[in-house]
Order: structure tokens, then sequence, then C-alpha cells
């Protein structure tokens, strides 16, 4: 079992204190966090990764798993599903048309996470195919714009619906490389599906400014939202951040619901010269029709907090009613994505629309002798819906300094007070 207090003295090198104890037991706001190995690496120079989310408003689970040995390159998709809360799995099912060379070039239409809204009996999956046109499949270019082009997509109980932003030409499965459907409604989804009281659904989408031919790193964000009544899909505003501000304009949106109504999304960002490492925030107080415009996200107290380009969640506690958001926020200016620890997480204070000041708790951070490059990112986070605690699964990618790819998956079980 792992905890710490988020405080100023323990950003050194020692991150976490280590209890053995067989149970603790806290008071206040203190959270519990344990962890252990639940899937070891895919190879000795191979990550293996894991999503799980939850199907339906019951207890059935579906986990997605995928392997990779380079950046942004995942293969070897597979999926199993739990009627039990993870207790007992059916067998694996491979998804074979994830990864796909197509004779226009390749295309991987990534399987990302279900959210089931209870209220309408939708089953929502959300969806981005990104394209790369007469390339291989996974051909980037580290060092400037990237040759792909992407769209996201939401599937409604198994129906695929394209979110356009702007007026732009029909996808045809038939002709999936089309020049004229590439040219608009580019998009990088966002990193969850949120749903109102009425059962509006609201999804955020890194969006492209029009006419640009890649906009991968100077993106802006836009909230697709759905009639409960119509079953319609359509756009907010497209806001922007300036270059001086995000060297790679805002990435992968995160969206909470907050308790009065106002919509919350959160970016990430990349420091320039001028700015250090930030999460970027933007709201909606007319229902997702409009966004504000784009500033820092910041604590309570107005002041400010390091993080690096990295991912991130929201998650509510149906334990206590409390908004959590896990991070990563470090103790000095990061480099673009780097460091990616310590992992923590933290209570939003939804009257300032910010980060609760002294709230954090480390969930995950880099031990004295390992690798100054371990990332703690990239995870997949369920409310368990039996304990009310929060799952969260993560792969500690560069935990070897020998092999930086092989990587496992582990498991943490972290524990919200009650009310």
């Amino acid at each position: 079992m792992f905890l710490t207090k988020l405080k100023s003295s323990h950003f050194g090198i020692i991150w976490i204190l280590l209890f053995i104890l067989f149970k603790l037991s806290f008071a206040g706001d203190l959270v519990m966090v344990q962890r252990e190995q639940y899937l070891p690496a895919a190879g000795k120079d191979a990550a293996q990764w894991c999503s799980v989310y939850y199907l339906d408003s019951g207890l059935t689970r579906i986990e997605i798993h995928r392997t990779s040995a380079e950046s942004d390159a995942y293969i070897d998709f597979k999926q199993r599903i739990s009627p039990d809360n993870g207790k007992t799995w059916g067998p694996f099912e491979k998804l074979p048309t994830v990864v796909q060379q197509l004779p226009g070039g390749g295309m991987v239409t990534y399987p990302g996470g279900y959210f089931y809204n209870a209220m309408l009996d939708i089953r929502y999956q959300r969806m981005m195919r990104r394209m790369w046109p007469g390339l291989p499949a996974y051909t980037y270019n580290w060092g400037g714009e990237h040759p792909f082009v992407q769209f996201s997509f939401v599937f409604e109980n198994g129906r695929e619906k394209q979110m356009k932003y702007e007026a732009g030409t029909e996808y045809d499965a038939t002709n999936p490389f089309d020049s004229t459907f590439c040219q608009n409604n580019q998009a990088y989804f966002g990193t969850n599906i949120a749903f109102a009281e009425d059962g509006t659904a609201y999804f955020p989408m890194v969006c492209y400014r029009h006419g640009e031919n890649s906009g991968f790193n100077k993106g802006g964000v836009v909230l697709m939202r759905r009639d409960p009544a119509t079953g319609d899909w359509t756009a907010s505003n497209q806001i922007y951040i300036e270059p001086e501000l995000s060297s790679r304009g805002l990435l992968e949106p995160a969206v909470a619901i907050l308790k009065n109504g106002t919509i919350l999304i959160v970016c990430r960002g990349s420091n320039t010269k001028t700015t250090p490492g930030r999460k970027w925030v933007t709201t909606s107080i007319d229902g997702g029709k409009t966004l504000a415009a784009i500033k820092e996200f910041k604590y309570h107290d107005g002041t400010s907090f390091y993080s690096p380009s990295s991912i991130h969640h929201f998650i509510r506690s149906s334990r206590n009613g409390k908004l959590y958001w896990i991070t990563n926020i470090v103790p000095n200016p990061p480099n673009g994505g780097r460091p990616r620890y310590p992992l923590v997480i933290t209570e939003i204070d939804e009257e300032n629309i910010a980060v609760r000041k002294g709230s954090a708790v480390i969930i995950e951070g880099r031990r004295e002798n390992e690798p100054e490059k371990i990332q703690f990112s990239n995870f997949s986070l369920i409310e368990n819906r039996e304990t009310l605690d929060f799952e969260l699964y993560m792969t500690r990618l560069g935990e070897n300094a020998q092999h930086p790819w092989k990587a496992s998956v582990y498991k943490y079980i972290i524990s919200p007070p009650g009310n």
C-alpha cells in the first residue's frame, strides 16, 4: 500500500512512503492508494496496455488490450468481457480491423472508451480514425508535422456517427482516403463523454483551423453535444490557444459537468520559451453551445502549478459526491511531456472552477533507483460499482532502464473518503 500527502517538502527523490501493513484507515480528506501488478510486460522490448470500461448500468466490464514497442504505434488489439465486475472473464476476441494497410494507405481505427447513458439506454463508444494516405500506418515525423489525417466518431449502440464541426463530405468506407473528405472535420477525440441530467451527451474534441492541412500541433477545442430528443450532434464554437502559450496547441480534452450545470473542459498543452508547462481550461454556461476563451487552469487561490504535456481524467465519487482530477503535477517547469511523475489525484473546487490547493495525493511516483524517463501517464480509470473505489490501470512505461519498452500494467485502487 502506498500513501502520501502532496506537499512541497515531498518533491525530492523519494516520492512515496511505503507502509507494509495489512489494513490502513484514514480520516479527513486523505485518500488511500493500493498497487499491484495486473499484467506482465508483452515482451523484452514490448509494453502491455489495458483499458477498462463498463458496458451497461450493471456490472458488465470490457477490457481492451494492446501492445507497443515504439511511440504511438499500438498493435495486437484484443478485448474480453466480464459479466460479474471482473471476477471472471470470457475469452479474448482479437480486433484485426483496428490496424489496416489498405491499397490507398494505412488506417488505424482506435477503439476508444465506452460510456453508458442509463437514462436513454445508449451505449456510446468514442472512436478515432487516423489515416496515412499513400503511406504505411504509423508513419510519423517527430521533427515536424505528421503525415496523417484523423477524424472522430461516436458509436451509439453500434451505429457509427462522424463528429462534424464544419461542413464537409461524409465518410465513405469504400473510398476512405477521398481527398475531398480529408479536407474538413479533422479531429482528435477527447478522453471521455459526459452526460447531463436530461440525457444530453457532451464529447470534446481537438479541432483544426479551417484550411489547415495538418494542425496536430496547432489544434483547438470544440465541444460536440447530442440532443436527447432528436439524437442530433451539434458543435460549439471552436477555441484556440496562442502559440506563445502552448507549442502544441490544445490536446486531449477531458470534460466534466459541475454541480451547477457548468461544463468544464481541461486540456493539455506544452511549454514554450515564454510559458512553462500548464494545463488549460474552458467552460460553458449555456449547455455547451458556447465555450469561453481558454485560460490557465490554476489552484483555487489563484496560484499556478506546473504540469507536463500529458493525459488527465476527471472522475466524480459516488461515495462523497466530490469531483476529482487525476494528472501529473510537477515541482519545476517541465520540458514538453517530461517528467511524467508523480501522478496525483486532486479535488476540484467547483465554485471557483480550480484545483483545490493542498488536496493532492500521490498515486505513483518515481523511486530513487528508477529511470528518470519513467512515465506515469496514459491510464484507464473507472469507479468500481460495488466498492465505490476508483480503479486505475496504468503501464509504467520506462520502468526498466535496459529495456525501456518492457513495461507491465499495474492496477491501483484509490479509496476516496466518505461524506
